[in-house]
């Protein structure tokens, strides 16, 4: 079905729109129709899904009285009325043009022009149609020009009849309006859908009220905050609804009113009401309503997001590569832990992966859409870390910030602080860390109010607590507090059957960032890998990776390439230099390259590049003390560097 349809009021005037449409190419369906058929024919294309209805005359009129979509009417064109009473001219001078008054006004101003007398016969509907033609005879009249139904009329009377005809412009003119028409019908249609969503789903109560003060509008949300229902207080005056709410008197003044409470029932709202003014005219209010609890909500969370930037967990467990057992135990315990709300104690060497963990566990809790809020508790001078800790008020201390700050404990409120390297704080630190555990509260620096925190601690350290408390470096009840949930990590070359997995995701990780191809290994390279003692543990292996995703971008690594990057480029490690350092710079510096030298069997080469040395520093160093006398060389000092 097209979404224009035309109701043609006689056969003649169908046939001549599908002639228009064929030769425009315009897709319009035609139906034929005079007057109160014409009605019954739009009524049925109408329920079919025409958008728009064109039609001519009389029955264009009876349309539009009868259906809700928008009728065109193909217009009677001057030419067209002359050309009509030019031909009835040749049949009579005395004529009467008969039809709807939008068709025939202004005809009898033709007279001089044709010759002619005309009357003017005014049909208000189809069934008055017959008895002013019948009046119009009587009258002497001796021809008839109108439309369909009065050409019919008149010829039932016995009067020569003249049908007044519309051409093709007039037609193709008709459906390029009726097309914009529909253009302009759907895209208020699309406006008046995007409306009612607006309406149906914002947050905000919404009341409208006309000129006289009565509610025209209440959307669902105006229904649930203020306790109404729209269609029982619908054309309602607004006092009587709204009592508290100034709807009437910005009708009158013209001065919106913003900000203002109003208490519903048991909610408290915040109120907007501003005028709607057409030109000049105040035609109606428009008031908007907002529970204070949910902005309240609002405000806190803004707030916490604009202190929280940054403080998210990004790991999960899915990220943990391992098929190592004593890894995958760890994991295993670690998500038992997770769903728990105790403290927990990561223990593990440098590098091997705590705060991943500890943000797997977080983000696998039940604080997982809280914060996750992490300090280094050895990075912050201790003089810096308890402000930082526990926050400070205003003029705590020289240079503290205006409206005090929060410290991590508040921003962490209902999700997760991780403690890192939490042996290295003082034991100052370790007792006012204590009293937060136990009192689940805070004091800031330079305050004097007791401020609840929410926080689940997850503490992680490389040393060893039991010995630091034997040796009391740290609180024995401290690390009884933290130690309730325990998880200790294996050194990486205790799951060296996690290496080729952590090489290849580290290995994209690093090639994806930095834009570059990804590595390739073979297997002699990922035994030497695999035979390295890895002291820097999973953070040295992507160190290592990133250096060699630099070098070695898109290429096989060799295991040459390795001795560029390790310290021990054999397979099997070698022992480190075991140096007592004294005197000057100079004198340092001569003991660590002779040092070296004899580490290497003389070997200038692996010294130059265990050292970052350039051949030519190193031979000129070893010239320089040759010179000087100091003749303490572990090899062959006369030997150039080649």
């Amino acid at each position: 079905m097209s979404q224009l349809a035309l109701v043609a009021p006689y056969p003649d005037l169908a046939e001549l729109a599908r002639q228009v449409c064929a030769e425009l190419g315009e897709d319009v369906t035609i139906a034929v129709g005079d007057l109160a058929e014409g009605v019954r024919v739009a009524r049925e294309l109408v329920g079919k899904g025409a958008e728009v209805i064109i039609s001519r005359g009389g029955t264009a009129t009876a349309i539009s009285r009868h259906v809700e979509v928008p009728v065109v009417e193909i217009a009677v064109s001057a030419f067209d009325l002359v050309r009509a009473l030019a031909e009835a001219r040749g049949q009579g001078r005395y004529i009467g043009v008969a039809g709807f008054r939008n068709v025939i006004y202004g005809t009898k101003s033709l007279e001089p022009v044709l010759g002619v007398t005309i009357e003017e016969l005014i049909v208000e509907a189809e069934e008055d149609a017959a008895g002013i033609i019948a009046e119009g005879q009587a009258l002497g009249l001796e021809v008839i020009v109108g439309d369909a139904v009065s050409a019919r009329s008149a010829r039932e009377l016995g009067l020569k009849a003249i049908l007044v005809t519309s051409g093709k412009e007039a037609i193709s003119q008709a459906i390029r309006e009726a097309r914009e028409v529909a253009l302009v019908r759907r895209r208020e249609r699309a406006r008046a859908e995007q409306f009612k969503a607006i309406l149906d789903f914002a947050y905000e109560g919404i009341v409208a009220t006309d000129q006289e003060g009565r509610i025209t509008l209440v959307n669902p949300a105006a229904e649930r905050i203020l306790g109404l229902t729209a269609h029982r207080v619908a054309g309602r005056p607004a006092r009587e609804v709204l009592p508290g709410v100034p709807l009437d008197q910005v009708r009158q003044s013209g001065q919106k009113r913003l900000g203002e409470l109003h208490r519903a029932g048991n909610t408290l709202v915040a109120e907007n009401v501003v005028p709607v003014v057409a030109g000049r005219e105040i035609v109606g209010t428009v008031a908007t309503f907002q529970d204070v609890s949910h902005l309240q909500a609002v405000e806190t969370r803004v707030r916490q997001e604009l202190y929280l930037k940054g403080h998210v967990a990004q790991f999960t467990f899915a990220d943990i590569a391992t098929r190592s057992p004593v890894m995958v135990r760890a994991i295993e315990r670690a998500r038992q832990f997770a769903a728990a709300e105790a403290t927990i104690l990561i223990t593990g060497e440098t590098g091997s992966g705590k705060e991943m963990v500890a943000q797997s566990v977080h983000n696998a809790s039940q604080r997982r859409e809280g914060p996750f809020v992490a300090v280094n508790c050895a990075a912050v001078p201790e003089n810096l870390l308890e402000s930082e800790l526990f926050g400070y008020e205003e003029g705590a201390f020289t240079g503290a910030r205006k409206g005090g700050k929060k410290g991590l404990f508040e921003l962490a409120h209902r999700g997760t602080l991780f403690l890192d390297e939490i042996g290295e704080l003082s034991l100052n630190l370790q007792a006012r860390l204590l009293r937060v555990l136990q009192q689940k509260s805070i004091m800031r620096v330079g305050g004097d109010r007791v401020l609840p925190v929410d926080v689940r601690i997850i503490a992680a350290t490389h040393r060893n607590l039991e010995e630091a408390v034997a040796q009391e470096k740290f609180r024995r009840d401290l690390y009884y507090r933290l130690n309730v949930l325990h998880i200790k990590l294996p050194p990486l070359r205790e799951r060296l059957e996690d290496l080729p997995l952590l090489i290849k995701a580290l290995a994209d990780k690093i090639s994806r960032r930095s834009g570059r191809l990804p590595l390739l290994f073979n297997k002699e390279t990922i035994a030497r890998l695999q035979a390295y003692p890895w002291p820097g543990n999973v953070r040295e292996l992507e160190n290592v990776l990133e250096r060699l995703v630099v070098l070695r971008s898109g290429q096989e690594v060799q295991p040459a390439d390795l001795e560029e990057i390790l310290n021990a480029p054999d397979s099997q490690p070698r022992p480190g230099l075991q140096l007592t350092l004294r005197g000057t710079l100079a004198e340092m510096e001569e003991e660590i390259i002779r040092h070296t030298l004899a580490l290497t069997g003389n070997d200038k080469d692996a010294t130059c590049r265990r050292l970052g040395l350039s051949k030519t520093t190193l031979w000129r160093r070893l010239k320089s003390w040759q010179a000087g006398g100091k003749g303490r060389s572990s090899g062959n000092s006369d030997d150039g560097v080649a």
